[in-house]
C-alpha cells in the first residue's frame, strides 16, 4: 500500500539578533517561512508551492511575529543610536559647509567620541561624510522615533554647534539642518529654537 499526502515544511532563512516582545528582552531569532511538499510514506520528496509569507520566530519562547517586529531597536542597538545618529547628522550639517575646517572636524570627532563611539576618528568623519545623501537621511528617518525628543533636539543642537564653528551659518547650512531637524522628527518650531540656542551659544 503507499501512503501519499501533503505536509509543510519550515525553512529557516536567516538567523539574528531581536527584541522579543514575549521575553521583554533580546533574544535569537530565525526568520522563517514554510513549504508545501508532497509527502511517500510520511517523508517529504516534491517540493510545491509556499505556504503564506515570512515571519519571526524567537529562539527562546518559539513565539512568531511578521516580520516587521524587526524593526524594534534591540537593547544594544539603543546603546548605539545616539552616538549614531549624531554622526549622520554632523556629517550632513559639515559638507554643506566647509568640511574641510580643522576645528569644526575636531570637535565632530569629540563630540561622537563623547556620546559612545570611542574609536571615532578622523577617517570615520571622512568616510561619514563620503556616504550618499539620500541613504544617510532614510537611516536617519528610520532610527530616530526610538529616542526621545529631547535627545534628539541634542543632536540638533550638537551639530548647529560645530556648524557654526566657522561662522555664521551660510544658507546651504540652514537649510541641512531644516532637513536633519525633520529626519530626526523634530517641529520646525522645534528646529527654530535649537538653531537660535546654538547661535546664542557661540555669539553667532
Amino acid at each position: 500500500m503507499i501512503i501519499f499526502g501533503w505536509r509543510v515544511v519550515f525553512f529557516t532563512l536567516t538567523r539574528g539578533v531581536f527584541h522579543c516582545p514575549s521575553c521583554g528582552g533580546d533574544r535569537d531569532y530565525r526568520r522563517r517561512q514554510g513549504r508545501n511538499f508532497f509527502t511517500l510514506f510520511f517523508v517529504p520528496v516534491i517540493p510545491l508551492n509556499k505556504t503564506g509569507g515570512e515571519f519571526i520566530e524567537c529562539d527562546t519562547c518559539h513565539g512568531r511575529w511578521e516580520t516587521g517586529v524587526l524593526n524594534v531597536p534591540t537593547t544594544a542597538q539603543l546603546a548605539h543610536m545616539p552616538a549614531m545618529l549624531l554622526r549622520m547628522a554632523i556629517a550632513q550639517v559639515l559638507r554643506s559647509g566647509d568640511y574641510t575646517n580643522a576645528a569644526a572636524r575636531s570637535r565632530a570627532v569629540a563630540v561622537v567620541r563623547q556620546a559612545g563611539d570611542g574609536g571615532y576618528d578622523d577617517a570615520g568623519l571622512t568616510a561619514d561624510l563620503s556616504r550618499p545623501f539620500d541613504e544617510v537621511r532614510a537611516e536617519m528617518g528610520r532610527a530616530a522615533s526610538a529616542l526621545a525628543p529631547e535627545a534628539r533636539e541634542s543632536i540638533l543642537r550638537a551639530a548647529a554647534e560645530i556648524a557654526l564653528i566657522d561662522g555664521p551659518l551660510t544658507v546651504s547650512e540652514e537649510e541641512t539642518l531644516s532637513a536633519v531637524g525633520a529626519d530626526l522628527e523634530l517641529t520646525r518650531v522645534q528646529v527654530t529654537g535649537v538653531v537660535s540656542l546654538a547661535r546664542q551659544d557661540s555669539g553667532r
